[in-house]
């Protein structure tokens, strides 16, 4: 039995709307397309082999199917036609917007040309559409549900292959910030990423982290510039900078180690200044020329032994170099601050009990005569 033409049913309707369509050439009924490949583009018609020949003689043609949701019911689909290969190329943008009518369409011309079909095993529309332009080494097309959608081909990749890309991704990944060899037997020892010695480590054995494995200890060629990747993290681009800041100013490694130690972090924007996140406070070493000075975040303090920061810094008035401030940092805290401060407290105090004493002793007539006659005994 055979199926319905659409071309005998909607021709008239079609007849009515073909005057008002432009930049066409031609039309076909969908019905009709059951034997010409439909070709599936992607981009532009430059992704279509030899398309340069393929749109000279191509010819601009409409697809017609039936939407019934639409006023008038005729969809005319963009195509481009070969006439020498007898192949439609459909871009797959456009594909998936009209494939599910067109669909319809074509399934009436198989019916109708049932024999035509089985010699050229043709079952189903999807068996006439080419996906072969959007396939790659990686990606398969496929039709679901009227729509082409692409996953992802498992490739054999081989070994070796496959152990180079895990270790350029460990390595492109930020998070990591030590390198190392997971083979115990050698040496344990991490690295910073642009340390030589990554080179001497197999693929195979090649790890990265976040953390310094138990066990391991740094790299003793690549130690200070790691240190200062582990200070400036995040902000990985100021190591350079860091770097120059540190050796300009001679503050050698084993300051730096202790730094880090602490879990004190730093960064610095240009060779003026580097901030320096302390223990619990934020500091600032200024630079000019070979002088450097000091300078601490402001804060208000709401009672005797509390405060909060705001914003700002101020002067510090410390005298030395920059190896000083760093270990004058190390051993700041707002609680040391105080008892520093109840310490000169008391002392001051003290100093001030004497002078009453002394004042007494010299005004007082008792202790004038004790000190005389202690002043006499002393020549006996």
């Amino acid at each position: 039995m055979c199926a319905m033409s659409q071309q005998v049913l909607y021709g008239e309707l079609f007849k009515d709307i073909e005057d008002k369509l432009t930049n066409i050439d031609d039309y076909a009924w969908g019905e009709e397309l059951f034997e010409f490949p439909i070709i599936v583009y992607t981009k532009n018609r430059s992704t279509i082999p030899g398309y340069k020949r393929i749109c000279n003689e191509g010819i601009e043609v409409g697809l017609i199917t039936i939407n019934p949701n639409i006023a008038g019911m005729i969809e005319i689909v963009p195509a481009l036609y070969e006439p020498s290969n007898k192949r439609v190329y459909i871009k797959d943008t456009q594909f998936n917007i009209y494939w599910k009518n067109l669909r319809k369409s074509i399934q009436i011309g198989i019916e109708n040309n049932q024999e035509y079909c089985e010699q050229n095993d043709i079952k189903t529309p999807e068996d006439i559409v080419d996906l072969r332009i959007l396939r790659d080494d990686i990606h398969e097309p496929y039709i679901q549900n009227g729509i082409i959608k692409i996953r992802v081909r498992k490739v054999d990749v081989p070994k070796e292959i496959q152990t180079k890309r895990t270790r350029q991704s460990k390595l492109d990944n930020p998070l990591n910030v030590f390198f190392y060899s997971c083979n115990r037997k050698g040496s344990r020892q991490v690295h910073d990423r642009e340390c030589d010695v990554l080179d001497s480590i197999p693929d195979d054995k090649f790890m990265g982290s976040t953390e310094i494995p138990d066990g391991y200890i740094l790299c003793k060629k690549c130690k200070r510039n790691l240190l200062i990747r582990m200070g400036c993290y995040p902000n990985t681009k100021q190591i350079p900078i860091c770097g120059r800041f540190f050796h300009e100013h001679r503050v050698g490694t084993t300051e730096i180690e202790k730094m880090i130690d602490k879990g004190m972090t730093f960064h610095a924007e240009d060779m003026n200044v580097m901030t320096i996140n302390g223990i619990e406070d934020t500091w600032q070493v200024r630079a000019v020329g070979d002088n450097v000075s000091l300078w601490h975040n402001n804060y208000v303090r709401v009672s005797n032994t509390e405060r909060y920061i705001t914003d700002g810094f101020h002067n510090q008035n410390y005298t030395g170099n920059m190896t000083g401030m760093l270990r004058y940092i190390e051993g700041y805290t707002w609680q040391k601050h105080l008892q520093g401060e109840e310490r000169k407290r008391i002392k001051a105090e003290e100093e001030a009990k004497v002078i009453v004493v002394e004042d007494e002793r010299n005004t007082n007539w008792y202790y004038m005569i004790i000190d005389r006659i202690k002043r006499f005994l002393r020549k006996i």
